[in-house]
């Protein structure tokens, strides 16, 4: 294993330890075990990007200290397989992997019919979504510095991040998708930027996670849809009307606004139609939700 593998590894050990005697200490003062576990069960099923990296199971293996080394050697894997895409390891520093590139305009471009799977994340700045002049996907404004935009041609998913928060904020990405497309997966996420999108957007499934930034959507259609928000800001509207969907929703202490009906504070229930074949998985633990919907 690397070398600094090997003391991120243990630095997350450190603090996983830590962090269970604070929790010892919350429990000894009064705090629910129960409600500790479930919450730490909801988040790991709501966590897609280590679900993504390691399995569903990833924070069962945490408890053994003997996976550590396997842990850390599957850590290495994962951005090994993602290639280039992350590290920027290109001969011509584009910040691009497999699209068509503009020296002229500085955009990557991609047809989009060869693209199954969205991925897009604002972890700092600003990136928008506009609808596209054309049947390709465009990304303009690109720098090495700031995204990425990696298609891989395996899996025909486009993962489109701003990952670099040391650098100009007031820099912003431009993505371009036609009006027509429908997404088999769309993963939008926005850890502290702010991630806006015009026009309509349409998907089988749609994955939205906020942690503490801003992400809103003019226009969603989707089949099933998953709702995650900390402590952001998420606004989004729906085709159709609250009836159209089976909406699973859970709050603890944020505010959400559902169709016109505010639910505050500590609720979980089903709301529109339980036996729809639309779906919401909706969770707000301190953050801020409105829905709204195009027939309301």
């Amino acid at each position: 294993m690397k070398k600094f593998t090997k003391i991120a590894l243990i630095t997350a050990l450190v603090m996983l330890i830590t962090g269970g005697i604070l929790t010892a200490g919350g429990i000894l003062f009064g705090a629910s075990p129960q409600a500790f576990m479930n919450g730490m069960e909801r988040s790991a099923e709501k966590n897609d990007i280590f679900n993504r990296w390691f399995g569903m199971n990833w924070l069962d293996r945490l408890t053994g200290l003997d996976d550590l080394e396997k842990f850390g050697e599957d850590w290495e894997d994962y951005w090994e397989e993602r290639g280039e895409s992350w590290t920027r390891d290109w001969s011509d520093e584009t910040g691009v992997r497999n699209m068509d590139w503009s020296d002229a305009s500085q955009r990557a471009s991609v047809d989009a019919s060869k693209v199954e799977s969205l991925y897009v994340t604002a972890e700092a700045g600003e990136i928008r979504i506009q609808p596209s002049p054309d049947g390709k996907i465009w990304i303009s404004g690109l720098d090495s510095s700031l995204y990425v935009a990696d298609m891989n041609l395996d899996t025909k998913e486009l993962t489109i991040s701003r990952s670099d928060s040391s650098v100009d904020s007031e820099k912003t990405l431009l993505i371009q998708i036609p009006q027509d497309k429908r997404f088999e997966d769309l993963y939008l996420n926005s850890s502290a930027g702010s991630l806006e999108a015009e026009g309509k957007l349409a998907a089988g499934s749609c994955d939205i996670d906020v942690a503490a930034g801003n992400l809103e959507v003019e226009l969603m259609e989707a089949e099933d849809s998953t709702l995650n928000c900390a402590a952001g800001r998420l606004k989004i509207k729906y085709t159709g009307k609250l009836n159209d969907y089976a909406a699973d929703v859970s709050v603890n202490t944020g505010a959400l606004d559902l169709g016109g009906e505010s639910i505050e504070g500590f609720h979980e229930g089903t709301f529109g139609a339980v036996s729809s074949d639309k779906t919401m998985d909706i969770e707000n633990n301190a953050g801020n939700i409105r829905i709204d919907f195009e027939d309301q």
